[in-house]
């Protein structure tokens, strides 16, 4: 069954999974074009090799397969991780996705990973930021009280939201100098979907560089 919205069980059960996670993401402000960045293999891993990209934008993150990067939108401010192996017909469930690796995990066509970068010249804090721009971060839209604890060495905020039609797990964080704000988002149609635990891991292995 796909949701829309999450039911009051399922923010209760989904809060106490997700400890960093939730937000919105729109469209970026333009960011100056700068040298391509780089993205390179640095060691191995149970499933895959890890490569690290470090972005022109200020930050650099750990993936493995079977996520691939997009850096196409860069320059808007915009980085998109897709898993091209999901297929054309969603397949979702309201339960959690299984933990056993012989089981095949829950994914829909539409999961993807985002991280969008926003110019923040009032240097906002994440919650401040998050209130200010509802639009792109879908704060109004949360599904239960945001959490605040630090993230990348910097005061962060997170929280799940659902929109018109989808929902998503968002971190918010002000880079190094707290001249932008990064929204870390993962955007699924349905709550058990493999993609949330992926972001999980992922965003604990990213750094800012700014």
């Amino acid at each position: 069954m796909r949701v829309s919205k999450l039911s009051p069980f399922q923010t209760f059960f989904y809060s106490g999974i997700l400890s960093c996670t939730i937000a919105g993401i729109a469209y970026a402000t333009t960011a100056q074009a700068t040298p391509k960045a780089q993205m390179y293999a640095v060691g191995q891993a149970s499933g895959g090799t890890i490569k690290t990209y470090k972005s022109q934008l200020g930050f650099r993150l750990d993936f493995k397969a079977p996520y691939t990067l997009d850096t196409s939108q860069e320059g808007k401010g915009i980085l998109v991780l897709r898993n091209p192996a999901l297929g054309p017909e969603a397949v979702g469930s309201d339960e959690p996705t299984p933990v056993n690796s012989n089981v095949q995990s829950q994914s829909s066509p539409g999961d993807k990973i985002t991280i969008v970068s926003f110019d923040n010249p009032q240097r906002l804090s994440a919650r401040q930021w998050a209130e200010q721009n509802k639009t792109q971060s879908f704060f109004d839209g949360k599904q239960s009280d945001y959490r605040s604890y630090s993230f990348a060495g910097k005061p962060a905020i997170s929280y799940s939201w659902c929109g018109n039609s989808n929902c998503g797990d968002s971190v918010i964080v002000p880079s190094r100098d707290g001249r932008k704000i990064f929204v870390l988002s993962a955007l699924y149609e349905y709550p058990g979907n493999a993609v949330r635990w992926d972001f999980k891991q992922m965003v604990g292995r990213f750094q800012l560089t700014q």
